[in-house]
């Protein structure tokens, strides 16, 4: 067996750089482990498994970058970094974890990414793939790592992949892809809309199968696959998926043929109907038995904190979306919503153009009440178009809200900001909202 004598350096000891140091171990690698932080959160597991000759924590390690022939980031750390790219101009390779799973997976995988709603589509996914008896597991940016699990028995892999991940991977070789959607998002990070969409769309290489969205923005990212199956809110063109009205109701279709009822979903409105249209697409090779998957589609009630309701109350729905971590995602939610709403934004604001959310804002939100670092930013762009509040707290903004609210109405919580200023998490940020509409609605907790 050949000897690897190359010098590995992970950076990054969060979850999937511990994955790699896992991996490296049982790889018999020659490896470091550097994190920036003086405690990252696998501290004391890499601890227990390296010496301490191994292991730099709480700066760059500088000759450590020099000396790697390989640097596998984790996908928190930007490849922009100064170092990084001086690393790269001397010849050292720089990877992640989804590059070292797709150079040893043995197993079919499918590859779902999307600036909204690749959580929701990759378990859906799932569990269509489920029901029809095949072992299944969805991993990578969610649940857990992919090189954790890539040896695991299992018939496929769903992996939801992030434009972190995909930055750092040139191996993939899917039997399905998708690009749900694109809208500006991470231009914190990445330098432009247009870069973004390129990392997006690398999801596409070597895949067997491709699938697209028909909406216009992201379509004009994807124009070199426009022969591939689509799926779109409009009435589909041959075989692709859309949505027809007639007599008898809402129908989600393939071609001219009917599947499924919207009303029979779970999901909420029209976004609910481009996951599942997306999962269809995505899985249509796979299903043997049809009845099984819609009833896997029927009883799939999605994700906590996207588009999640909390309760109904007084002939008002209170909608927890703190997972709308941009402002395309928030637009999404608004539109899938027939009733008026009221808004509720704010938090630490990720970049991109707000004119898309100003304009659907003008027809289909009566009150905007905005908190957060950078409320600012959110009053200065929809001041003309809609009532607008502040309020210094989520609790603020809730008791607000119930003030403002008329039966009929919603109120949606989709900050389109990320929760750092306030919150750990958006996790943390819609248990917090929850909390706060079931103490000032209905006087109790339900959290």
């Amino acid at each position: 067996m050949k000897i690897d004598t190359k010098n590995y350096l992970i950076v990054g000891a969060g979850a999937s750089g511990f994955s790699v140091v896992e991996y490296f171990v049982a790889q018999n690698k020659k490896f470091r482990v550097m994190d920036t932080r003086e405690l990252p959160p696998n501290a004391t597991k890499v601890k227990s498994m390296l010496s301490d000759a191994h292991i730099s924590f709480g700066s760059i390690n500088q000759q450590w970058i020099e000396q790697a022939d390989v640097i596998v980031l984790s996908p928190g750390v930007s490849p922009q970094l100064p170092e990084i790219e001086q690393a790269k101009q001397r010849g050292a390779e720089v990877i992640g974890d989804i590059e070292l799973f797709a150079r040893q997976v043995a197993k079919p995988y499918i590859a779902i990414t999307g600036s909204n709603g690749k959580s929701t589509v990759t378990m859906l996914v799932r569990d269509i793939l489920a029901s029809q008896g095949l072992r299944v597991k969805a991993c990578a940016n969610i649940g857990e790592p992919a090189l954790s699990v890539v040896n695991d028995d299992v018939d496929i892999f769903v992996l939801e992949l992030s434009s972190f991940q995909l930055e750092t991977c040139k191996s993939l070789s899917a039997l399905v892809s998708v690009v749900l959607n694109i809208c500006e998002d991470h231009l914190d990070r990445h330098e432009n809309i247009e870069q973004y969409a390129q990392i997006k769309s690398t999801i596409y290489k070597n895949a067997t199968h491709k699938v697209i969205p028909r909406d216009k923005l992201t379509k004009s990212f994807l124009s070199d696959y426009q022969t591939s199956l689509s799926f779109g809110s409009d009435v589909p063109s041959g075989d692709n998926y859309g949505v027809i009205e007639d007599e008898t109701g809402r129908w989600l279709v393939r071609g001219d043929r009917k599947i499924i009822q919207s009303s029979e979903l779970s999901l909420l409105g029209s976004t609910g109907e481009l996951n599942v249209l997306a999962a269809l697409a995505v899985t249509q090779d796979l299903i043997k038995d049809e009845v099984k998957a819609l009833d896997a589609i029927r009883d799939f009630k999605g994700l906590s904190h996207r588009c999640e309701l909390v309760i109904e109350h007084n002939h008002v729905q209170w909608i927890d979306d703190s997972k709308g971590t941009n402002v395309g995602a928030t637009v999404s939610a608004i539109k899938g919503f027939k009733q008026s709403l009221v808004l509720i934004v704010g938090g630490v604001y990720k970049g991109g153009s707000l004119s898309e959310l100003s304009s659907v804002v003008v027809n289909n939100v009566s009150h905007v009440i905005v908190f957060g670092r950078d409320r600012q930013v959110f009053i200065n762009a929809l001041k003309d178009q809609v009532d607008i509040r502040e309020a210094s707290s989520l609790d603020e903004c809730v008791e607000l809200a119930s003030q403002l609210v008329a039966p009929g109405q919603v109120v949606l919580f989709s900050p389109a900001c990320a929760s750092f200023d306030m919150f750990a998490n958006y996790i943390e940020r819609g248990l917090a909202f929850k909390q706060a509409v079931y103490a000032k609605v209905i006087g109790g907790s339900n959290v």
